[in-house]
C-alpha cells in the first residue's frame, strides 16, 4: 500500500469528524456522532438464523434478532427478550417470561411460539445449520436425536405455556447455558411471517424483521454493504446509542485499511505487515483474536491414520517461528486445542489453555527423527496434500513453511500444496475428500465444551473423524458434571488425550489487531459467539 504522509495525517486528524467520513470541513466531525463504520472480510450468506453461518451474517443476525440473552460489553451475558428465568426439576428446567414489550419491527409482539418454532427449525436436520449440535451442546432434551434424524423437531425440548411464558428441558444441566443461548442461531421465528415470506425468508431485507436493537435496511443476498438502523420497537430502544452501523465487505486488507485512512471505515482488522505499519498509530487496538489455527488429518486415509507420521509432523513445526517471523500480527503460538481466554482453572484462575501438559505441539528435529523413523516401517506413505483456502492472506506462506519444515526433518517426506475456496475447503473436509488441511475454529459460546465437542465421535465439525472412547467418555462425563472443578480436570484430561493423539495439531491462536477510532468505546471483540455486538456501543 503506498499512500503519501500528508495523506495519512489528514486521516489522522479526521478522527474526531464524522466516523463515516474525512470530510473537507473540520467543524463537521463531532456533530453528527450516530453512524460507524464498520469493515468484514466476509460477505452476508444469509439472515436465517437457522443457516446463517459466515461471521458477517452472525454479526448481523444477533444484532437485528435478539434472542432470550445477548452478551453486554463486559463479555457477560444478560436477558434479552427474557425478563426473568425460573430453575426447577434440579435444574433441568427452565421457565423463561418473555418481556411483555418485546416486539418485532412490524409490531408483532414477541411470543414464547416464536421461540419454539425457531429452535425447531435450528433443530431439523432438513435445513442442514452448521450449527445445530450446539442444541446437544445447551443440554436441550433430544437435540442430538433430532439432529440425527431419530426423533421429529416437535420431541425438542422446548414448548409455549403461555403467550409470554417458554419452557425448556434439558438432559442435563448446563452451567453455561445464558451464554450459549445468546448466540445467534437460538433466536426466535415469527411463524406466521416465516409462512408468509416463504423461501425468500432471509434472503433480503423486504423479507426479515427484526426484534434486536438495530433493523437491516436496502440489503440483498451478494450485497457487500448491509446497513443497520436503529430499530424503534426495540423493547430497549432508549438505551442504544448509535444510530446506524454500517457493514462493508471488504476482502483485501490494505484496501481496508486505505478505508480507514480515508476516513470510510472505522473499525478494520489488520493482518500480516500491517501490523507493523500501524502499530504506533493511537487508533491500533492489540487484540488476540478467538480463532485457533489448526493442522487437520485426515483420519480414514491411509498412512495418514499412522500416529507416528503425524506425531513426526507437529513436533517438526517451530510455532514461534511461525508467529514471529511469518504471521507477525500479534498472533501467539497455542500447545492446547483450546484458545486463550476462553476457559479458567475454577480454583485457581489459571487458563486452561495454559495447564495443558500435552508435548506434541512443542518444536523437536529429535523427536520428529524418531517418530519419523518409527512412520517408515509402519506405512509406505511418502508424500502427501496439504490443503487450504484463500481466506486468510496468511495461509499461503504458513503452508509453504509446513511444507519446508516437514521435508527438512522427514527427509524422503514430500509435501504437495493445494490452495481452494474457502467453501471449497470446507466441502472437501465435510466429505473426507483431503490428506491433511490449515484450518480454525472459534467457540461459538463462552465455554471450554465449545471447542472440545467438536472432537466427539460423529460430530458433524469433526473433519479429522478421529475417535477415542476415553475422549468420549470424558466429554460426556464433563457435560453432566455439575460441580465446576471436576468438570475442568474431566476436559483438560480430554484436550491432553487429543493433542497427543496429533490428529488435529494445534498452530497458532491468530492476533487480532485493528484500526478503532478512538472516541468508539464499549466495542470490544468478543472470545466467543458473537464477535460484535453493537447494542452497548457509543461515540464520545
Amino acid at each position: 500500500m503506498k499512500r503519501s504522509a500528508a495523506i495519512v495525517s489528514t486521516a489522522i486528524a479526521c478522527v474526531g469528524m464524522l466516523l463515516t467520513g474525512c470530510q473537507k470541513s473540520s467543524n463537521s466531525g463531532t456533530q453528527n456522532q450516530s453512524k460507524i463504520t464498520v469493515v468484514e472480510n466476509t460477505p452476508v450468506d444469509s439472515l436465517d438464523p437457522a443457516v446463517a453461518y459466515q461471521e458477517s451474517a452472525i454479526v448481523t443476525v444477533a444484532n437485528t434478532t435478539e434472542g432470550l440473552y445477548t452478551m453486554d460489553a463486559h463479555d457477560k451475558p444478560q436477558f434479552g427478550l427474557a425478563s426473568k428465568v425460573k430453575t426447577s426439576n434440579h435444574g433441568l428446567t427452565k421457565t423463561f417470561t418473555i418481556r411483555e414489550d418485546a416486539k418485532w419491527s412490524n409490531g408483532d409482539p414477541v411470543t414464547a411460539n416464536d421461540f419454539v418454532f425457531g429452535w425447531r427449525r435450528f433443530s431439523d436436520p432438513k435445513n442442514a445449520s452448521p450449527y445445530n449440535f450446539e442444541l446437544g451442546a445447551a443440554g436441550i432434551k433430544n437435540a442430538d436425536a433430532i439432529t440425527l434424524g431419530k426423533k421429529p423437531t416437535s420431541d425438542l425440548g422446548v414448548r409455549a405455556t403461555g403467550p409470554k411464558t417458554l419452557v425448556v428441558e434439558l438432559d442435563h444441566p448446563v452451567p453455561f447455558l445464558s451464554r450459549i443461548l445468546a448466540f445467534a442461531p437460538f433466536a426466535p421465528v415469527n411463524q406466521k411471517y416465516f409462512e408468509k415470506t416463504g423461501k425468500k425468508f432471509g434472503q433480503d431485507s423486504s423479507h426479515v424483521i427484526a426484534t434486536g436493537p438495530y433493523k437491516i435496511k436496502d440489503w440483498k443476498l451478494g450485497d457487500n454493504t448491509v446497513q443497520l438502523v436503529k430499530n424503534p420497537k426495540y423493547w430497549d430502544a432508549k438505551n442504544v446509542k448509535v444510530k446506524e452501523i454500517k457493514l462493508d465487505v471488504i476482502t483485501d486488507p490494505e484496501k481496508a485499511a486505505i478505508a480507514f485512512e480515508n476516513g470510510n471505515a472505522d473499525y478494520v482488522r489488520l493482518s500480516g505487515q500491517l501490523v507493523s505499519k500501524y502499530h504506533k498509530d493511537k487508533n491500533f487496538v492489540d487484540e488476540i483474536s478467538n480463532f485457533n489455527h489448526y493442522l487437520i488429518f485426515n483420519m480414514k486415509e491411509p498412512g495418514i491414520n499412522n500416529a507416528n507420521l503425524r506425531k513426526a509432523i507437529s513436533v517438526s513445526l517451530n510455532r514461534k517461528e511461525i508467529t514471529t517471523h511469518i504471521l507477525k500480527d500479534g498472533s501467539v503460538p497455542v500447545h492446547s486445542m483450546v484458545m486463550r481466554k476462553l476457559g479458567k482453572n475454577p480454583k485457581t484462575g489459571k487458563d486452561f489453555a495454559d495447564e495443558s501438559t500435552a508435548n506434541l505441539s512443542h518444536y523437536s528435529p529429535a523427536d520428529a527423527k524418531k517418530y519419523w523413523n518409527k512412520a517408515k516401517s509402519e506405512t509406505k506413505l511418502r508424500s502427501f496434500t496439504l490443503l487450504y483456502d484463500d481466506s486468510d492472506p496468511s495461509y499461503s506462506n504458513v503452508a509453504a513453511y509446513i511444507k519446508a519444515q516437514v521435508e527438512k526433518n522427514l527427509p524422503g517426506m514430500k509435501v504437495n500444496l493445494q490452495q481452494v475456496s474457502k467453501k471449497t475447503r470446507l466441502d472437501k473436509m465435510a466429505k473426507s475428500n483431503f490428506d491433511a488441511g490449515i484450518s480454525r475454529w472459534a467457540p461459538d459460546y463462552g465455554d471450554i465444551s465449545a471447542v472440545l465437542n467438536m472432537y466427539v465421535t460423529g460430530n458433524a465439525s469433526n473433519y479429522a473423524k478421529w475417535s477415542d472412547p476415553e475422549y468420549d467418555r470424558l466429554i460426556a462425563q464433563a457435560n453432566k458434571e455439575t460441580d465446576l472443578s471436576k468438570r475442568y480436570q474431566l476436559l483438560l484430561k480430554a484436550n491432553n488425550i487429543l493433542v497427543d493423539s496429533a490428529a488435529c495439531p494445534p498452530l497458532y491462536q491468530a492476533g487480532a489487531p485493528v484500526l478503532r477510532r478512538t472516541n468508539i468505546k464499549d466495542m470490544p471483540m468478543h472470545i466467543s459467539g458473537v464477535p460484535l455486538v453493537f447494542k452497548y456501543v457509543y461515540i464520545k
